[in-house]
Order: structure tokens, then C-alpha cells, then sequence
């Protein structure tokens, strides 16, 4: 292992529990107990990472409940990082170099070391005020993923399909869950969303009814943990393709949902879907980029270069052209999905399948191909012609709709609004924090300087491809 690569790795310390959380797992360190302790890579799927780790390291099947609380505690003042799990398996015998010893005697008979036996207190506090009020955090709770395989064989009943035991769980917190279940049929998928994501669970069963063809099969809602569940899908994701078959696939379902979904925006706003259509977006441009010039205030170095007010200004007047010009050319209010990139697209030989509709929304068609011709722009670059070929695709079952011209117009002006609807879709531009959060505001900055990229190439074309 290169230098590099261990950097990108950090340690967890893992406190495994059984029975309700009333017996704890210790690993032999000389002549002392301690934490069992793996290594993972930052900035991948947590849960998944460990889990697969105490597999391999132990031989133990293990869940993850949630990483507890920890980093302001006096005791934690280094900043470990530790992650509390439960053992699949309630009775079985110890790993070699291990020990299952009652919770409550940590700092008795087997004590540990002062920082860990702290995190093992506090932990314990945490899961005894999730089981008093399990709403609050239903996954944080030690013996629900029995409950969910009993739940999940109660929807698989009536196809005949029984859940083999198996399991990868990806995603995990109090309130989230993504978790893959093994069945003697095709694998389901499990998914639970808290704040701020609620309103996936509504986004989602309204897809599944309106376009079943594009979105997987929904099997179950558990809506006291706002949950679903749903079949496996066929495929791949799109960014295990290296095939620009698969992208133009892609491109081309996508034009063929939106068309599909055209008449519906009412019901997809009423479900949850955020509203962007151009009109919405074109009231939120004083208030963004007012908000940008504080931030732009705030910057001490350059580069990168600090937008003036008078081109923040000459910016704003240029989105609310672009969105004007774009709704005189006429495109319908469709489905969207601000957060449109390859990990949310299951590509196969058929079709494709759209999944994770969190940042689902309602706007101008072209601004959700923008985000896939973008992500097409970085994994094709040694192809002159890949985003060329997958915006024919996309464009292809438009021409029943609109001109090539039209078209053409449209797809000019969509790269600059792209980038502000994806940096209003959420709120936390409007947040005092944000003044507050260095890396937030550069990364804000950094958008608002694209957009204002986008604007000057849009003024270099010529007018007459505009207009």
C-alpha cells in the first residue's frame, strides 16, 4: 500500500453488541481488552465498508446501527472515531482472539481503555433512548433487521418468494437505510429516508404508479419507518459502462419518461417533487446571487477570481434572459432529477431504470439531459463525438414536439440554468451558516463563477443561434 492510499484510510473502533445490546464483543490487546478496530476508505459507503470488514477480519455477520455522537465528548478529544453494530447471529461462540463479556462490566471486569469505555457508555445511553422512542430512530434500535426480514417475507409471501438470509447492507443511520436482501427469486431492495429526504417515500410511490416501465417495482411501504421496498432491477449502473451504447440508451429513455410524463406535473409536485420550473427559478435569481456577493465578500485569496457586483449583476440579467428564452421556445414542464448522474441509472440491454428520486423535480425538460451530458463529458473525453451522439439520442423523440432549431436554440441556453437550478435545489444557499462554512461557500463560489462561464460563452455565439 502506497502512501497515498493509507492516507485515504482511518480506523474505527467498533463496539459489536448482541442481545439487545446487553453483551459486547472485545478483542485480546496483549494483555488488556479493548475495542475490535478495522480500516476503511474515506469517502465511501460507511456501513457497507464495515460491516465487510468485521466479516473478514472476524467471520462475523454484523449490521451497523449507527456511528454514535461522540466528537465533542472531553474523553474523544482526538477525535476517534468509533461505530456501533450488532451481531447477526445472537448465540454463537466468540471469534478467535475475542470475548462477548456483559455491557455493564466494560469498566469492571474487563476494562477498557478510559476513551473507549466512555464511547461504550455514551453509545449505550443512545440505544436505550432509541428503544424508549423507537420512531425517533428506528434503525438505530438493536433486533430490527429481524423485524424487517419478517416484514419483507410478509410482501414476498403472495409471489411464492422466501428471503435466503443474505444481505448487504450499503447505507445505514437512525433514520436512513439502504440495504440489499437475498430471496430464492430475484434480490429487493430495502429503503428507508429521514429528514431532510422524507419525501422520497411519496416522490417514489408516485413514480412507481405513473411510470412503471422507468422506475423499479415497488413490492411494499412501511410507513412507520418511511420505508420501501422494491425488486431488483436488471443491470448495471450506468458508470460501470464504458459502452457509449448504454449512455445513448440512457439518454433516450430519459427523453421518452419526460414526454410520458408531460400533463402530470400536479400530481409530481403534489407527491413532493421540487418545483423548478423556469418561472420559479427566475424569482429565486435576485436572492441567490445577492446571497453570492457576501459570499464573494468573504473570500481572502485569489485565485480563483471574486466576481464583482456589476458582473454578479450582468449575470443575473443573463439567467433571466436564458430562462425567458427558454420558455418562449415552449418545452413543457416535465419530470426532472437535479441529482441526474450515472449511480442512479440501471442500464441493461432493454432499458433503463431511474432510481433515488430524492432530488426529483418539475421543470423545463433539458435541464436534467444537461446533467447526463455533463457526466457523459467526463467519461467519454478520448470520444469527440460521445456527447454529441447521446444528445442526438436524447433529442431524438423531441422532433415530434419541436424543430430542430428550436432544439438547438434550447440546448445552447440550458448548460447556464442547469448550473443555477442545481445550486438553488436545495436551501442551504439561504442559510446564515453558510457565511460560516468555508467549504460550502467555496463550493457555492465555485458555481457561481461556472455560471458565470456559462453566460459569456452563451454571449460569444452568434445571435442568431439564439434568437
Amino acid at each position: 500500500m502506497n502512501c497515498n492510499e493509507q492516507n485515504d484510510r482511518e480506523t474505527y473502533r467498533l463496539m459489536i453488541t448482541r442481545r439487545r445490546a446487553t453483551e459486547l464483543l472485545l478483542a485480546a490487546n496483549g494483555s488488556v481488552w479493548s475495542l475490535p478496530r478495522v480500516k476503511v476508505r474515506t469517502g465511501q459507503r460507511l456501513a457497507e465498508q464495515l460491516t465487510e470488514a468485521v466479516r473478514k477480519t472476524f467471520g462475523t455477520e454484523a449490521y451497523s446501527l449507527f456511528v454514535p455522537g461522540l466528537v465533542s465528548a472531553p474523553e474523544n478529544a482526538l477525535g476517534t472515531k468509533f461505530a456501533l453494530l450488532e451481531s447477526v447471529k445472537q448465540n454463537d461462540a466468540a471469534p478467535p482472539g475475542t470475548c462477548w463479556v456483559p455491557s455493564t462490566t466494560t469498566s469492571g471486569e474487563a476494562p477498557l481503555p478510559a476513551e473507549e469505555g466512555a464511547a461504550v457508555r455514551a453509545s449505550l445511553q443512545e440505544v436505550k433512548r432509541y428503544l424508549a422512542e423507537p420512531l425517533s430512530g428506528p434503525f438505530a434500535r438493536p433486533g430490527w433487521l429481524k423485524e424487517l426480514f419478517e416484514w419483507v417475507q410478509q410482501q414476498l409471501e403472495p409471489l411464492g418468494v422466501r428471503v435466503t438470509g443474505n444481505f448487504q447492507q450499503l447505507n445505514a443511520s437512525p433514520t436512513f437505510s439502504l440495504i440489499r436482501i437475498e430471496t430464492n427469486g430475484p434480490a429487493v431492495w430495502f429503503k428507508a429516508t429521514g429528514e431532510p429526504n422524507t419525501h422520497e417515500l411519496p416522490v417514489t410511490v408516485t413514480l412507481a404508479r405513473l411510470f412503471p416501465c422507468y422506475v423499479p417495482v415497488l413490492l411494499g411501504v412501511h410507513s412507520s419507518w418511511n420505508g420501501w421496498l422494491s425488486r431488483e432491477a436488471p443491470g448495471s449502473t450506468l458508470d460501470n459502462f464504458a459502452e457509449l451504447s448504454a449512455w445513448t440508451r440512457a439518454a433516450n429513455t430519459l427523453a421518452k419518461l419526460q414526454i410520458a410524463s408531460i400533463g402530470k406535473t400536479a400530481e409530481l409536485l403534489e407527491s413532493g417533487c421540487k418545483d423548478h420550473a423556469l418561472l420559479r427559478l427566475i424569482e429565486q435569481i435576485d436572492p441567490f446571487l445577492a446571497r453570492m456577493g457576501a459570499l464573494m465578500a468573504t473570500q481572502k485569496k485569489q485565485p480563483p477570481v471574486i466576481l464583482t457586483e456589476s458582473q454578479l449583476q450582468l449575470l443575473g440579467d443573463e439567467l433571466k434572459d436564458a430562462c425567458s428564452m427558454l420558455r418562449d421556445l415552449g418545452f413543457p414542464n416535465t419530470l426532472g432529477h437535479v441529482d441526474f448522474n450515472p449511480g442512479n441509472i440501471l442500464a441493461s440491454p432493454e432499458t433503463c431504470i431511474f432510481l433515488d428520486w430524492a432530488e426529483g423535480c418539475v421543470t423545463t425538460p433539458l435541464i436534467t439531459f444537461e446533467y447526463l451530458r455533463e457526466h457523459c463529458r467526463r467519461y467519454h473525453l478520448e470520444e469527440a463525438k460521445a456527447a454529441e451522439s447521446i444528445a442526438s439520442a436524447y433529442l431524438h423523440p423531441w422532433q415530434s414536439f419541436f424543430s430542430p432549431e428550436d432544439l438547438a436554440r434550447g440546448m445552447a441556453l440550458t448548460p447556464l440554468v442547469a448550473v443555477f437550478a442545481y445550486a438553488v435545489s436545495g436551501n442551504t444557499w439561504r442559510s446564515s451558516e453558510t457565511l460560516r462554512n468555508p467549504a460550502l461557500a467555496g463550493y457555492l463560489r465555485s458555481l457561481t463563477r461556472r455560471m458565470h462561464r456559462e453566460a459569456i460563452r452563451i454571449g460569444e455565439r452568434s445571435e442568431p443561434c439564439l434568437r
